[in-house]
């Protein structure tokens, strides 16, 4: 730290509101003792300015002058500086002082033998104007001026950068400079303009150099004094500058119009404005880990999680959010307020994280830095698929609490939902050789995985968590006896839901058939072999069955029954629309896994729909519970085709009492869930002190803005990848894409039989619908 006591200069002529204002600022923001302020009154005509300046305390901290005649801008300014004992400051009188700007101002001035004076930021200085260069501007929207000095400080590296010119609303000026060059030249630039262009001119040519303090602001109104005459001024003194030095105009024209040296502050600055608007007024930063963005269908089509996501992030206005997801080869980083995205970082990876990464020391680097350099204040984890096991640690390291929602059973198993190779429930008949035959199906693991994964899990993953939330009671059962450990310390917080009632359905008429739905992404994890068997096996002649969704299963996308109707994928936004349209009487959801939750049960009862569901997880624990449908009473084809023949036979009887049930029952609203969340969010971080860590350099971080946006396609071609990625995840869910991988790896001469087949399917296919 450089010892030194500053000489603050500040010529004074009217305007006496803005210097009561700027000498307060300097009281409040800088360190005493390091300065003495120096005040010379030049014949202002405003009597109250005399009264304030007689009120000021005297001291050596302080002197106060009154020229006896008016001498202008330059000769006052010349005065000040006769008599400074140090390095000064020129200060406009209509200038507000941040804290440590002076502090900062010496620093950048002794970082170099060469450096003779220094400007900082401001809003109203032309070439160290922010954010908008050579611009008046305002505050930007969201800050105060200290806490848009205190982001500018945050943000900068203090690469000190060359400026042509200083700017004298606020200059850093060496005394040893002044000894060597002389005075502003008063004879030529009389009143002022000009004449700390021509000081910095002449100290260039003396082998010194005028910089920018990029970590300092200080806010400028703009001027109060010779308004009627500025234009003049600047237009004659610019001539005498001219002449004078040749070179000054076009050395300040290709600063100005090339921007060089200031473009890449200028686009730091710019970037990262909005990861602090409104940093006072937010309890805090969340950071939300995933498998897939809510707003795009980045690695998979939007499920369960991603809507639950959007809609905690929904009620968190008092939040900055930061979603971040892994592709494998890149993370990427969402930062969102108020629902809006207000940055994207892409962090590339040198090689993959995939199931078998526990631990990928690059992930590690990168999650520490945005942990730190966006100040987060607890995670939440909602998936790990992509990602390895890395982050709780590493939050547990900085003393960031971590939260986890247990979706699925991920934690359980890589393949996510409990289901072996042929899509059958395996929990209850896992063996260590089933195990290992359906992960090597699935994964190419050749060894027993499940055994290193679950100690991994258990041992240095669950430890590392403060809170664990389950959606359903069914799950936390499930994950405690699965995880012993857990036990005690999961709580249930239902998926709320904005529950207004919309009764889509009509009376159901005797005379009329009735219309069963199979609603969500139907694929053979959401039992699309089930709905399969119970359309080709049903007496149908009263039946009407609607797919509503995607089909993830070729063998429902080739049937063609007169009394089977394709809706095609649906959003939230739409679903009303199709209800309402085809009149559901009943919706069947058919999973053969234990869901933790099911969106889908919550989408029929909100429109008034009862169901018919599997014996399994939360679907069965949610139907008891509200009595808004039927349960199967088993999972096998038999046990649901007899159970739905049951249940349509007392349909037109029972139908009634279901829907008043499901009007009746009191369900978890959005703002509940919100609310409980946010409650522990507030719990766990209260009890943690931040540790340093590595962080994020601006280079780093522009890169990665910088990387998405050379990257970025338009936004319909960004659209038609994001179909592609559903399409083709929808295929590779099929029992005929898994059938001919099944070949191809293992029967050369029946894969080409399988591909002649499916072809004729999807030829006559074609040809029925032409």
């Amino acid at each position: 730290m450089i010892n030194i006591k500053v000489d603050i200069i500040i010529p004074v002529y009217n305007a006496l509101e803005d210097l009561k204002e700027c000498i307060s600022s300097i009281y409040e923001t800088t360190e005493l003792g390091s300065y003495r302020i120096i005040i010379i009154n030049d014949c202002s005509p405003d009597p109250e300015v005399g009264v304030y300046l007689e009120s000021l305390p005297q001291g050596e901290d302080i002197l106060i002058m009154n020229n006896e005649s008016n001498l202008g801008f330059v000769g006052t300014v010349n005065c000040g500086m006769g008599i400074a004992q140090s390095d000064v400051v020129l200060l406009n009188s209509d200038t507000i002082l941040t804290q440590d700007w002076l502090k900062k101002l010496i620093e950048a001035a002794y970082s170099h033998s060469s450096v003779a004076t220094v400007t900082p930021f401001t809003n109203n200085g032309t070439i160290c104007s922010i954010p908008n260069f050579c611009e008046d501007n305002i505050i930007p929207e969201g800050f105060t001026i200290q806490s848009y000095a205190d982001y500018i400080e945050q943000i900068s590296e203090k690469k000190y950068p060359e400026l042509p010119t200083g700017v004298g609303f606020c200059m850093y000026i060496k005394k040893s400079v002044i000894d060597e060059i002389g005075l502003f030249d008063e004879k030529e630039f009389g009143k002022g303009y000009g004449e700390e262009n021509d000081f910095c001119c002449r100290a260039i040519e003396h082998g010194y150099k005028n910089i920018l303090a990029d970590d300092t602001y200080v806010y400028h109104k703009g001027s109060m004094s010779f308004q009627e005459s500025k234009a003049k001024l600047i237009h004659e003194n610019l001539r005498k500058l001219n002449r004078r030095y040749p070179y000054y105009e076009q050395r300040v024209h290709d600063f100005i119009h090339l921007n060089q040296p200031l473009k890449g502050l200028h686009r730091v600055i710019k970037s990262r404005e909005n990861n602090f608007r409104y940093k006072d007024q937010m309890q805090g930063n969340a950071l939300f880990i995933m498998h897939n963005f809510f707003d795009e269908a980045y690695n998979h089509p939007v499920g369960g999680t991603e809507y639950h996501v959007k809609d905690l992030v929904s009620s968190m206005d008092d939040f900055n959010i930061y979603v971040l997801v892994s592709g494998g080869m890149e993370l990427v980083l969402k930062h969102i307020r108020y629902g809006m995205i207000v940055n994207t970082y892409h962090f590339r990876l040198s090689y993959p994280i995939d199931s078998v990464h526990f631990h990928h020391r690059e992930y590690s680097e990168i999650v520490e830095k945005i942990l730190v350099t966006f100040e987060i204040s607890f995670v939440h984890i909602h998936h790990l698929i992509k990602h390895s096991l890395d982050a709780p640690s590493i939050a547990r390291k900085l003393q960031i609490p971590v939260a986890l929602t247990l979706h699925d059973y991920y934690l359980f198993c890589p393949r996510i939902n409990l289901l072996d190779k042929d899509n059958k429930y395996c929990l209850d008949s896992r063996s260590e050789a089933k195990c290992r035959e359906c992960l090597q199906s699935s994964h190419q693991f050749n060894t027993y995985f499940l055994g290193t994964w679950k100690k991994e899990v258990e041992k240095k993953l669950l430890p590392q968590i403060d809170v664990l939330f389950a959606p359903s009671e069914s799950t936390r059962i499930m994950f405690e006896l699965e995880y012993p450990a857990t036990e005690g310390r999961i709580q249930v917080i239902e998926h709320g839901l904005n529950w207004m009632l919309d009764k889509t359905q009509s009376t159901v008429k005797k005379d009329r058939k009735i219309k069963i739905g199979f609603l969500g992404g139907l694929s053979p994890a959401k039992g699309s072999d089930m709905i399969y068997e119970v359309i080709k096996h049903m007496p149908s002649s009263d039946l009407e069955w609607h797919l509503i969704g995607g089909l993830g299963d070729q063998r429902l996308n080739l049937m063609e029954k007169r009394n089977v109707i394709k809706h095609g994928p649906y959003n939230r936004e739409n679903l009303s629309k199709i209800l309402e349209e085809t009149q559901i009487d009943l919706i069947a959801l058919l999973s053969p896994w234990p869901e933790t939750f099911s969106y889908t049960l919550s989408e029929a009862w909100r429109h008034g729909i009862p169901v018919f569901v599997t014996p399994v997880g939360a679907l069965e624990e949610r139907v008891k519970k509200v009595g808004g449908g039927w349960i199967a009473s088993g999972t096998s084809k038999q046990d649901i085709m007899n159970s739905l023949q049951s249940v349509l036979r007392e349909f037109h009887i029972k139908r009634e009492e279901k829907i008043r049930n499901i009007e009746s029952y009191r369900f978890t609203t959005l703002d509940e869930m919100s609310k409980r969340y946010i409650e522990n969010y507030k719990g766990i971080t209260s009890r943690r002190r931040r540790s340093q860590g590595s962080s994020f350099s601006n280079r780093e971080l522009q890169e990665a803005v910088d990387y998405y946006l050379a990257g970025s396609v338009a936004e319909s071609g960004h659209r038609q990848i994001d179909e592609l990625k559903a399409e083709l995840f929808a295929v590779k869910s099929t029992i005929g894409y898994k059938s001919v991988e099944y070949l191809r790896r293992n029967n050369n001469w029946l894969l080409v039989a399988g591909k002649k087949v499916i072809y004729q399917l999807l030829k006559y296919k074609k040809l029925r619908k032409g």
